[in-house]
């Protein structure tokens, strides 16, 4: 889990958190080297609400989160990454510089979004749907789209999957789950009203669930079995959309990709099965 993404994503807390949450953001070389007094007096803070933040991003305090920044910022100096980095779209650009930025854009995502990767975790999930008698995929929006996606791959090697495009039929689907299915629910945020509703219901059916959202605390990773997270980068027009969407795809290619070599043999003979010939 990377605690700088984990911090950027954070944009609801209260004034002097954000202005510790800020400060380090801008500063993370300089943060490594500092006492927690000293951070207090730099953020015109106090030492109580760098505790309060620390807490809030699971960080067991302050000397634990310069160890975690102080990892991080090698990685992201090694990935050429930068935390603060946006990405503006201007009026007047040409087509040659649009495409240069949404394509970093999109590679940046999937780089951040492999800084949160849990392997243990991405090997206990795919054990976890292997096992699955019935796989239902969840998400409106965009999500939804990603919910297709994983429907279909998971479907190429012989699982049993479920997946709508409308909320109507996925609140069903989830009253019709019981413990031998097994949920994903795609949501950036966390927060989706609609999502939340499916996530209660499979938690009052015993249906195991996992979650991906983005890395900070919300309603959905807060009851969900298993969380995944992804990054999201921002354009000038806000369109964290994009870039979720394309971290949400590459948390399911990598969940598709293990589920298959942990069944390599039976899951080629499926996909060679289920292959369109063109004649």
């Amino acid at each position: 889990m990377s605690v700088l993404i984990k911090l950027r994503e954070y944009r609801t807390l209260p004034e002097a958190e954000n202005q510790v949450r800020n400060f380090i953001l801008k500063n993370s070389k300089d943060t490594i080297n500092m006492t927690i007094y000293e951070l207090a007096k730099a953020s015109y803070t106090s030492t109580a609400t760098i505790v309060r933040l620390c807490k809030k991003i699971d960080v067991k305090g302050f000397n634990k989160l310069k160890i975690m920044i102080a990892s991080e910022i090698k990685s992201f100096d090694d990935l050429h990454l930068d935390i603060l980095d946006t990405t503006s779209i201007h009026k007047d650009e040409t087509t040659h510089e649009i495409i240069e930025k949404i394509t970093n854009i999109t590679i940046k995502s999937i780089e951040e979004t492999k800084m949160l990767v849990d392997e243990d975790l991405m090997i206990k999930i795919a054990k976890l749907l292997n096992e699955a008698i019935i796989i239902d995929f969840y998400g409106v929006g965009a999500s939804n789209i990603v919910a297709l996606d994983a429907t279909y791959k998971f479907m190429r090697i012989g699982k049993l999957v479920a997946s709508y495009s409308l909320y109507d039929r996925q609140y069903v689907q989830a009253v019709n789950s019981t413990n031998q299915h097994v949920g994903v629910i795609f949501s950036y945020s966390g927060n989706t009203k609609e999502m939340v509703v499916i996530a209660k219901i499979l938690q009052r059916n015993n249906t195991p669930f996992i979650t991906v959202t983005c890395s900070t605390s919300n309603q959905l990773n807060k009851i969900g079995d298993m969380n995944l997270f992804v990054s999201s980068k921002e354009t000038v027009f806000r369109s964290g959309a994009m870039s979720s969407r394309t971290s949400q795809l590459f948390i399911v290619d990598l969940l598709y990709a293990l589920c298959c070599s942990l069944d390599y043999d039976n899951s080629q003979i499926s996909v060679n099965r289920t292959r369109i010939s063109s004649q």
